[in-house]
């Protein structure tokens, strides 16, 4: 498992995807750069400026919608590069003298989760790191948990990635995309109809998006993201005025749905393995 997880890292590098995932974060990150620099050049009435105080709010207040699109950024790479890395391996053949040696069809299957875990995770390291450095520089507000926020987002993409190599040991790449990008898409369309479950005090809302993140715990760990980057007196005020909106969080998702994402990671793995050990490539 090991030697085919460095493989893996090996034949990413190989492609250049360090390369491209360095650009695209970098033009991000100057493009975030810029956008919050203008946030200084805000006026209230009369052409007073924003206090600095008064920055680090508004910049508070954009940056779960920043993670948001780092969150996307992720699952989709993790579900591109699990489809390529299995799927499109096993069309082209790729695959065919790996398994003819004396390997298990599950050290396949685990050493490229390893592999590509471990690229998703450093990326989401690199890259959070540098968003969070560019918001502090140019702003000077700095989120309360940076890192256990980094930590949910890596973890979001893992699961994604785990999804994506269970479809992927049975479809072929365009279907396992399409499966995956849809899966990832549902759960947060009913993620953010859920949302409404405690302020309409809906139990069949609350119900629905408890299912949804059994089911697919990206949610559940998208609102933990969140809620590690939201400070004491945001949220407050949110539960004072009401619904705060789908790129905010009043509460965390309970330690029994961090454990659920855990088991989920270790099962739908074991169900990747199993499906690709029953499968005639």
């Amino acid at each position: 498992m090991i030697t085919i997880a460095w493989m893996t890292v090996r034949e990413m590098v190989r492609r250049r995807f360090a390369i491209a995932a360095l650009l695209g974060t970098l033009a991000l990150v100057a493009l975030t750069g810029w956008g919050l620099q203008h946030i200084h050049t805000i006026h209230k009435q009369h052409g007073v400026a924003l206090s600095p105080l008064e920055v680090r709010a508004v910049t508070a207040a954009l940056v779960p919608l920043i993670a948001y699109l780092f969150s996307f950024i992720l699952a989709f790479a993790a579900i591109v590069l699990g489809a390529t890395m299995l799927s499109a391996e096993i069309e082209s053949g790729v695959l065919l003298p790996v398994l003819a040696r004396p390997i298990s069809h599950g050290a396949v299957v685990v050493g490229k989760a390893l592999g590509l875990g471990a690229l998703l995770c450093a990326y989401a390291a690199i890259s959070g790191g540098l968003e969070f450095a560019v918001i502090d520089a140019v702003t000077g507000y700095q989120p309360p948990h940076p890192i256990a926020a980094i930590a949910a987002l890596a973890a979001l993409a893992i699961v994604m990635l785990c999804l994506t190599l269970a479809v992927a040991s049975r479809l072929q790449t365009v279907a396992t995309s399409i499966v995956a990008v849809v899966g990832f898409g549902v759960s947060w369309i009913v993620g953010i109809v859920a949302s409404f479950g405690p302020v309409y005090h809906n139990e069949t809302l609350l119900r629905i998006g408890v299912i949804s993140q059994l089911l697919l715990p990206s949610d559940a760990l998208w609102r933990v993201a969140v809620y590690q980057l939201q400070p004491v007196v945001l949220v407050a005020q949110f539960g004072l005025s009401g619904w705060p909106g789908p790129f905010f969080v009043l509460s965390p998702p309970p330690p029994a749905m961090l454990a659920w994402s855990v088991v989920w990671v270790v099962a739908v793995t074991a169900i990747a393995v199993r499906s690709f050990a029953t499968r005639d490539v």
